[in-house]
């Protein structure tokens, strides 16, 4: 008797743990409805706004205290109403970035005591995630949260089992307390085991199995699942491929189908930060409709300041890209033979996609490529995709000016000649010429010094920015 009651619960126990295995071996277990809502959504807005925003840095070290964080005039309404007005269907806002701090009232146990790096340690009683489900309601957009795994304020002094217990009880708080919730956006996963990642996938769908996950992949295509178990594949200011996301991932012998969402900046960092500058509506629809093409979810950061609002330009600037994606032949003619044509750069700074070549070629001075600081002989060359005639060059410089000695050369009967010889570049040089004909023409910058940026995104609170040489705001070749 007691042999088959064993063999009925060992039974019973394997069917309950199935569904977990699969999940386990990092098999997305979603129906295809859920995710073909997801997809439906289409375009989103990125809202990052945490002690970040207080810090003036990219990434918060988590040594600010909590009362540091003090929005005067916070206005999450104003977000998601932003957002509606934009066009776009879902809102993912950062409950807890780099630094720790969460945007709601925790009531997790952490070292003894209920976890008090938080929105009420702040001195506010205000629970800013709540108040972010509410307003999504209010104007029908689909809510969404991000967690990020990386925490400089308690990792540091927690074992890696006891900081996992931390994040654990923190996304079964998030997942049991606000419900509705259409993506769950983990950053940095890779701080954890496989099998931890799958633990937290399992809790989120315990309670809530339409809620979709994301694992950050980082600067990628798309084409890899390189941080599972997820539903959506993703790439941080990276398109998919030319072809298209292809979402079939075979997964321990299965097809799976997992979407993609490209996110990326209407600034030049994903948080506030004074003298940002933000990216003209050109380069904006370009992602847009790139990432669209491409098969893709276009998920843009829009920060608030340090009022709790967003900024009236990045409110107009939305309502202007609204306007392109309605009606596209809104969007100005490119001016110049260089507009989105290939481009190639003798190095790019440290690899970061935020510097590509791409970005001095896409008629938006507030965008840039930069080189290695090592890169002696910086060097940029564009393909003009066929024969061009031409007589004017317009080069620009952001922030400092750093180049002290340039050169232009054009592609002649493969030779490459000098068009002309410069030294200083400044914000804005301008040069005309007797015309001339090629189709690849590069920039060759011989003397440089280097510099500080304080707008580097590659910042940290109290520490300075790298040191910059070479950066190009815009590189125009312009016809006759």
């Amino acid at each position: 008797m007691m042999d088959k009651i064993l063999s009925k619960i060992l039974l019973m126990s394997f069917i309950w743990i199935l569904p977990a295995l699969l999940i386990a071996q990092n098999e997305p277990a979603l129906s295809k409805n859920h995710v073909a809502a997801w997809e439906q959504l289409k375009y989103g807005m990125f809202i990052h706004f945490n002690m970040n925003t207080f810090a003036g840095a990219e990434y918060d070290n988590g040594k600010m205290a909590p009362d540091r964080f003090s929005p005067a005039k916070l206005d999450v309404d104003q977000w998601i109403r932003i957002a509606r007005d934009a066009g776009m269907k879902y809102a993912v806002l950062t409950a807890k970035h780099t630094g720790g701090f969460c945007l709601w009232d925790s009531k997790v146990k952490w070292k003894g005591k209920e976890y008090d790096y938080d929105i009420a340690s702040s001195g506010s009683r205000k629970d800013i995630v709540a108040q972010f489900i509410k307003s999504c309601s209010k104007y029908k957009i689909k809510p969404a949260l991000y967690y990020c795994l990386w925490d400089d304020h308690n990792r540091p002094v927690s074992s890696d089992e006891e900081y996992f217990k931390l994040a654990k009880d923190h996304i079964t708080e998030l997942v049991t307390s606000y419900k509705g919730l259409v993506e769950l956006w983990i950053d940095i996963p890779s701080v954890l085991k496989p099998e931890q990642r799958t633990e937290l996938y399992n809790i989120v769908k315990a309670h809530q199995p339409e809620c979709l996950v994301t694992c950050n992949n980082g600067f990628s295509d798309g084409s890899v699942l390189s941080e599972s178990p997820a539903d959506i594949t993703n790439g941080e200011r990276t398109l998919p491929p030319i072809t298209g996301h292809n979402p079939l991932f075979e997964v321990h012998g299965k097809k799976i189908y997992i979407p993609m969402e490209v996110c990326q900046t209407i600034n030049q960092n994903w948080f506030w930060m004074k003298g940002d500058v933000t990216k003209s509506v050109r380069t904006l629809y370009y992602w847009y409709n790139e990432t669209r093409k491409r098969r893709a979810n276009f998920l843009l950061d829009v920060p608030p300041d340090l009022s709790g609002r967003i900024p009236q330009n990045l409110a107009d600037r939305l309502m202007e890209l609204k306007t392109v994606i309605d009606k596209p032949d809104k969007l100005v003619p490119l001016q110049t033979l260089t507009g989105y044509k290939p481009v190639k750069a003798s190095s790019i700074f440290e690899n970061r996609v935020e510097y590509l070549p791409e970005y001095a070629v896409d008629e938006d001075p507030n965008t840039r490529w930069l080189a290695q600081s090592a890169d002696t002989m910086p060097s940029l060359t564009v393909d003009l995709g066929e024969l061009e005639r031409f007589n004017k060059i317009v080069i620009m410089e952001p922030y400092n000016d750093h180049i002290r000695s340039f050169e232009i050369q054009y592609l002649f009967a493969e030779e490459w000649k000098t068009l002309f010889k410069g030294t200083k570049i400044g914000s804005k040089f301008t040069k005309q010429f007797p015309a001339v004909e090629s189709r690849m023409v590069r920039m060759v910058i011989h003397k440089f010094i280097s510099g500080e940026n304080p707008y580097n995104v590659l910042t940290f609170p109290a520490k300075a920015p790298p040191v910059e040489g070479v950066t190009i705001a815009e590189f125009q070749i312009l016809k006759e």
